[in-house]
């Protein structure tokens, strides 16, 4: 076999220039071989705005993945065809054989079942998205596939969005868990109809049940207690888990964060360290003077812990499972009588500034996007302050 004889597939598209006058253009598949080109149809048709012209792709990973589909299919008839002739000699000509057959490449682009849809959704995305998302979106699709591993597009409506949530409430999921199923499966529906998969949000008419969240914070008696706890060098594991806990407190980061703070992350400036990271949930960046809240203790932390390198993290070889197993030990030696989890510190943290700083600079603290959700922490604020006072015994 010479190397000019191997067929080379390209990506086109608008290659007839239609897409200004009709407002999108087919995407098609060239075959190069020895100077001599053929235009194979995908059957998907795009707008300029959803075409990369720097990448040659479409922006969506879907698309990107339902055309290199197409590419296998013809890739793989041509290898095929090689292994069945002696001479081992593919040429263009060869793919008039399949004109008979283009049905089956319709069959790649088109005639998903929403469940397949959902899944190359995952797969094209796998690199963009965080493990824990990838775990919880993958936890949902075992979910529709036990469900009904065949759901057409045409099936998607409130009926059948009704039937799953009882199948949900069957199986003993909370309010909680099936709010995220049903939020996770609602995006993808978004996303198939952006693709024009289909004409109507079977969600509209849905009303997701709203969890009910228990937000556990501690008192500042509790937290006054977990900081004078007592440790010896060798319980090295317990004690960082307590500071990180506490730094995660005084700050308000969350776990995803807290977790890879690197020296990267923590600026010395002549007043003191600042706190400079960019959120894993959100994408936002943010920045924080250590010095200004609870009295500088998170940057005592931090230069208790000061990373030797830039790249080691501030609180290394911990992780989240570890650590909730920790804090419940350590709520027990500190006399704290909740359930404690990482979590937690940031509840915290929303409670005391609401009560303190006020809901909008806890809000600016938590980075929220929503007053809402901050005003939730001045509801548990009020419920700590009423439930401290029925403990009240002596008033002189």
């Amino acid at each position: 076999m010479f190397k000019d004889q191997i067929v080379r597939y390209n990506v086109v598209y608008d290659r007839k220039k239609q897409a200004i006058k009709k407002g999108e253009a087919v995407v098609q598949i060239e075959a190069y071989q020895n100077g001599n080109r053929k235009y194979f149809s995908t059957g998907i048709y795009l707008t300029p705005d959803q075409w990369s012209k720097r990448k040659n792709e479409p922006k969506d990973p879907y698309h990107s993945s339902q055309i290199r589909k197409v590419i296998a299919y013809y890739e793989n008839f041509e290898r095929e065809t090689r292994h069945n002739r002696s001479d081992g000699l593919f040429s263009l000509i060869d793919f008039e054989q399949l004109k008979i057959k283009k049905s089956e490449v319709a069959i790649l682009t088109s005639g998903k079942t929403f469940n397949q849809f959902f899944a190359e959704q995952i797969i094209a995305r796998d690199k963009e998205i965080k493990w824990n998302t990838y775990l919880q979106q993958m936890a949902c699709l075992n979910l529709l596939n036990e469900f009904n591993p065949a759901i057409a597009f045409d099936d998607l409506k409130f009926k059948l969005v009704d039937e799953l949530h009882q199948f949900m409430m069957g199986k003993g999921h909370c309010s909680s868990t099936s709010n995220k199923r049903h939020k996770i499966i609602r995006s993808y529906i978004k996303k198939a109809m952006k693709l024009e998969l289909l004409s109507r949000n079977p969600y509209d008419n849905f009303d997701i049940p709203t969890p009910v969240v228990n937000k556990m914070a501690l008192l500042g008696s509790e937290l006054k207690s977990l900081e004078g706890l007592k440790f010896f060098t060798i319980q090295g594991r317990p004690e960082r888990v307590r500071d990180m806990f506490l730094f995660a407190t005084y700050t308000g980061l969350r776990w995803g964060d807290v977790s890879q703070l690197t020296r990267r992350n923590l600026i010395k400036t002549e007043n003191g360290i600042v706190l400079n990271i960019q959120a894993a949930k959100t994408g936002k960046n943010f920045e924080l003077p250590l010095w200004i809240m609870f009295d500088g203790k998170a940057q005592y932390l931090a230069n208790k812990y000061w990373p030797h390198t830039e790249t080691e993290k501030l609180f290394p070889r911990l992780n989240n499972a570890f650590a909730n197993r920790a804090l419940k030990k350590l709520a027990v030696l500190a006399g704290i009588k909740k359930h404690l989890h990482f979590h937690a510190s940031r509840h915290t943290t929303g409670t005391i500034l609401a009560q303190t700083a006020g809901v909008l600079t806890a809000k600016e603290v938590l980075q929220h996007s929503k007053l809402d959700t901050t005003m939730g922490y001045l509801h548990l604020s009020n419920a700590e302050r009423n439930k401290s006072l029925k403990e009240v015994t002596n008033w002189y």
